[in-house]
């Protein structure tokens, strides 16, 4: 996802609101993607998150009693009206792989040590509800309700198979690749077209002579930084390289404010650029901020609030 800020791209932003006025571009709504991030999850606040954050012990209080990455928490999503939902997986010792966010099982579940470095037996017996509270472990509302319910990646193809997913690969390893294109192999082709990959291009590289039918739709951290200045560039030009234009750019609500000749001529340059771009909205609040702006897509960590206002 796309990060941008800082002093020198509120000047750019300032010069090119001054000088170089456009129109917005009218861009066909079928084109539009809602992708809910996790399914429909417990939520928390994302200051100050880290790597190493342990987010089930800092979440609201439950509105809702789904859980991340479950089969539950899917479904609801794509009632919500989600057209995507984005599912994390790691590979297990007996070549699985598993739907599950965290890189050890032990901030949310009753389990412990590192996610892949477990079996899929053992994985299915552990609580994915066992660590969340809202108020500082004083109460623990998830506890022994989500025993069984860590899915693997079969289990969703096999339970929506027309619906689509983006794949969030959490490592670098071979193995996931491997594993990811021989789980795919088993479904039709057409089936396959509705899987997206978020991963490294090292790793899609390998993927997609297995599986051509899979496509990447966003760069990783690491890829955002050697393109953002052509981003900044592009607003002049309206041109971008075909490495950094292939892949779409997702910026958050609260950095909008840092994107040079936002939105008007941002938007009309991306376009004529070939640049998707998609707005990581949560509240009902940024929505407004966004709303009729032609939009490639919006990822929502909230697709129970999003969802339905989108639709009205």
């Amino acid at each position: 996802m796309l990060f941008l800020g800082g002093i020198v791209t509120l000047v750019i932003s300032i010069l090119v609101y001054l000088y170089f006025p456009r129109p917005l571009p009218a861009k066909p709504s079928s084109l539009f993607t809602l992708i809910a991030h996790r399914g429909v999850h417990q939520t928390f606040p994302m200051d100050n998150v880290k790597n190493d954050t342990c987010t089930a012990t800092i979440i609201y209080p439950p509105t809702h009693n789904f859980l991340e990455n479950t089969i539950p928490s899917i479904r609801e999503a794509f009632k919500y009206g989600a057209d995507m939902v984005e599912i994390d997986i790691h590979p297990t010792t007996d070549n699985q792989l598993a739907v599950f966010h965290d890189w050890t099982v032990d901030c949310r579940t009753n389990g412990r040590g590192v996610t892949h470095e477990q079996n899929m037996q053992t994985l299915k017996k552990l609580d994915i509800g066992y660590g969340y509270t809202a108020d500082g472990g004083k109460t623990y509302p998830f506890r022994d309700q989500g025993i069984g319910m860590m899915p693997t990646f079969d289990q969703i193809m096999r339970e929506f198979p027309n619906q689509k997913f983006l794949v969030d690969q959490k490592d670098t390893f071979e193995k996931t690749v491997k594993l990811l294109a021989s789980s795919l192999k088993k479904y039709p082709a057409q089936q396959r077209q509705n899987i997206y990959l978020f991963s490294g291009d090292e790793q899609y590289e390998l993927l997609k002579p297995e599986v051509p039918e899979v496509e990447k739709i966003f760069p990783t951290r690491k890829e955002v930084k050697n393109c953002t200045s052509q981003y900044l560039t592009m607003v002049f030009s309206g041109k971008i390289s075909l490495s950094c234009g292939r892949y779409a750019i997702g910026i958050p609500t609260s950095y909008l404010k840092y994107v040079p000749g936002w939105p008007s001529l941002f938007l009309s340059q991306a376009q004529r650029a070939k640049l998707k771009v998609y707005v990581m909205v949560d509240t009902a609040e940024d929505l407004e901020k966004v709303r009729g702006l032609p939009l490639d897509g919006i990822v929502t960590n909230r697709i129970e609030i999003i969802g339905p206002l989108l639709k009205r």
